[in-house]
């Protein structure tokens, strides 16, 4: 039987998720609800605003920094954080370099997790923005089917509204 071990990070109460929270060796699939703008401290005390995914479920708040909004930005296919909502991702530790030392950090993974997607039907509060998403120029309906179930009654209803 292993023993149960605390990571020493864990005694501080941290408001957003660390390297720590996570079990040693393991990964944590979760869905972005939303993105804030925050302003936090850096380890020096210094302000500065992040970008901080809030999850679905009852997990702490990410600061992601510039590797893990490109990835949310792939999955999403959009650059702006207020399209970055219900997408699914993985989260891991990795160690990385970082201020001239090898350091733990919060990786999200580039292959997103298969998560039940949600349904998108004219009810939906993405509704509206799937429809004016297909009005642009080079997108497709497999673009939103990446994210979102949609019967073929309902494809046919986005395109319809689309033209």
């Amino acid at each position: 039987m292993s023993e149960l071990k605390t990571h020493w990070k864990k005694v501080f109460n941290k408001d957003y998720l660390g390297s720590h929270d996570l079990d040693e060796g393991k990964d944590l699939v979760a869905t972005i609800d939303h993105i804030e703008i925050k302003e936090v401290k850096d380890t020096s005390g210094k302000a500065a605003k992040c970008n901080v995914a809030v999850f679905t479920t009852q997990i702490k708040p990410m600061i992601l920094n510039v590797t893990n909004c490109k990835t949310i930005k792939k999955f999403s296919g959009s650059n702006y954080i207020e399209d970055w909502k219900n997408i699914p991702v993985t989260i891991c530790s990795k160690e990385v370099q970082a201020f001239g030392e090898s350091v733990e950090a919060l990786r999200i993974r580039d292959k997103q997790p298969n998560m039940e997607k949600p349904e998108l039907n004219p009810d939906h509060q993405a509704w509206g923005k799937a429809v004016e998403y297909l009005k642009k120029p080079n997108s497709t309906i497999g673009d939103i089917l990446k994210r979102y179930k949609v019967s073929d009654v309902n494809q046919a209803k986005l395109q319809e509204a689309a033209i």
